[in-house]
C-alpha cells in the first residue's frame, strides 16, 4: 500500500487525502510516507497548495490522541515550515498554539517532534514574527530547558528557538519575565558537556546581553566569572571562546558590567598576548576581546588592572590598542580617539 500511495504525480495529493480517514494504521502510513516526501522543495509546495488546506489538517491531527500520528503530524509540520508559504499557512492554522501545548503536555517523541516544528519556524524572520504572536511560547520554552535532563534533545531545539527569538527586543522581555536567566546560567556553565547545548545558551545570553535590562540581568546573575572560564586559551573551544567574548563585550558596554568585569580581564589580556592564541583565535574573538578590554577601561581601577596584567606578560599596554585592524574610535567617526589612545599614557588632562 505504500508504494501504491506514494507513486505517480498525484503521490502527495492522494497521501493527503488519506489523511481523512479513520483507520489510524493507514494515517500512519501515509504520514509517513508524506514526511518522507516533504524533504524535496517541490513537493512541499504542492502539499500546501493542496485544498483542502494540508496544514489545518496536520493541526488536526497533532491535537487527536494517538502518539505515533501526533509525532508524525510534528515532522511533517517542521517539514513545511522550512518554505515560506508553509510559514504563512502555520499561522492561518494557529498550528503554534497545538505545537506549544505538546511542549509540556505530551510524551517525549511528541514534544521532541513539537519543538523541532517551532525551531523550523524560528528560523527566519518572518516566522519569529508569527512565534511572537503566542504569549504562551517563550515561557513555556524557558519551562521546557528545565527538562534538559530528562529530553536533551527537545531541551537542545527549545533552546535554539529560544536563541533565535531573543534577537528580537520583544522574545528578550518574554524571557526574562519568564526567569530565564537562572538557567541559561546553568547551561553556560564551564562544566557544561554538551557541546551544542553551550554553544546555543552562549548566543542566547549575547543576544540577552544586547538590551540595557539583558545586561543587568547577566551582572546580577554573576554569569561574568564564567564567561571569563570560557575565554581561557587552556580549555575550551575557539567557538565558546568567541561567544563568550562576545557576551563579555556586551555586558561591558553597561557600568555596572564594567565594575564587576575586573575577573575578566587577566583572561581577555592573555587570550590576545599568548603566544598560544594565534593558532586558536579568530579576528572575531580578537575584535571583541579587545572591545571589552576598552569598555572596562572607561572603569579606572579596570584601567590600572589591565595595564598591571599587560605588564606582567611582558607587553606594553600600548600596543592593547593595536590589535584589531584600523583606528579605534570614541563614538565619532572622525578623527580618531586621542582619548582612548592617552588614557594609557597617563598623560595629564588626557584621560
Amino acid at each position: 500500500m505504500g508504494l501504491w500511495l506514494a507513486y505517480g504525480n498525484r503521490s502527495v495529493a492522494k497521501l493527503i487525502e488519506s489523511l481523512a480517514g479513520s483507520d489510524v494504521e493507514e494515517i500512519r502510513l501515509s504520514l509517513s510516507t508524506l514526511n518522507g516526501l516533504l524533504s524535496n522543495q517541490e513537493d512541499k509546495l504542492q502539499a500546501i497548495s493542496h485544498e483542502p488546506p494540508v496544514v489545518n489538517t496536520l493541526t488536526e491531527l497533532l491535537a487527536g490522541t494517538d502518539e505515533e500520528t501526533k509525532r508524525l503530524s510534528a515532522l511533517s509540520l517542521a517539514s513545511l515550515s522550512l518554505v515560506y508559504q508553509g510559514r504563512l499557512a502555520v499561522r492561518e492554522a494557529k498550528a503554534v498554539d497545538v505545537l506549544t501545548e505538546q511542549l509540556l503536555g505530551s510524551s517525549g517523541p511528541v514534544a521532541e517532534a513539537s519543538s523541532s516544528a517551532l525551531l523550523a519556524l524560528s528560523e527566519s524572520r518572518d516566522g519569529c514574527t508569527v512565534l511572537m504572536e503566542h504569549d504562551a511560547l517563550v515561557p513555556t520554552l524557558t519551562a521546557s530547558l528545565g527538562k534538559k535532563s530528562e529530553q536533551p534533545n527537545m531541551a537542545r531545539c527549545c533552546l535554539a528557538t529560544l536563541a533565535n527569538l531573543m534577537r528580537q527586543d520583544m522574545g528578550i522581555v518574554q524571557a526574562l519575565e519568564a526567569n530565564v536567566v537562572p538557567h541559561l546560567r546553568e547551561i553556560v556553565d564551564i562544566r557544561q558537556r554538551d557541546f551544542d547545548m553551550l554553544v546555543k545558551g552562549l548566543q542566547a545570553l549575547w543576544n540577552l546581553s544586547n538590551t540595557p535590562d539583558g545586561k543587568v540581568a547577566v551582572v546580577d546573575a554573576a554569569i561574568l566569572p564564567i564567561l571569563a572560564q570560557h575565554c581561557s586559551i587552556t580549555g575550551g573551544h575557539p567557538q565558546t571562546r568567541r561567544l563568550a567574548a562576545g557576551c563579555i563585550m556586551a555586558v561591558t558596554i553597561n557600568k555596572e558590567g564594567k565594575i564587576d568585569s575586573l575577573c575578566c580581564l587577566e583572561p581577555l589580556i592573555t587570550l590576545l598576548l599568548h603566544v598560544k592564541a594565534a593558532d586558536n583565535v579568530d579576528l572575531g574573538t580578537v575584535r571583541s576581546a579587545v572591545l571589552a578590554l576598552k569598555n572596562s577601561a572607561e572603569y579606572p581601577q579596570a584601567r590600572k588592572a589591565i595595564e598591571r596584567y599587560a605588564r606582567a606578560k611582558g607587553c606594553d599596554p600600548h600596543k592593547l590598542v593595536n590589535m584589531i585592524d584600523g583606528e579605534m574610535f570614541d563614538a565619532d567617526v572622525w578623527p580618531s580617539s586621542q582619548r582612548y589612545r592617552n588614557q594609557w599614557r597617563g598623560e595629564p588632562g588626557t584621560a
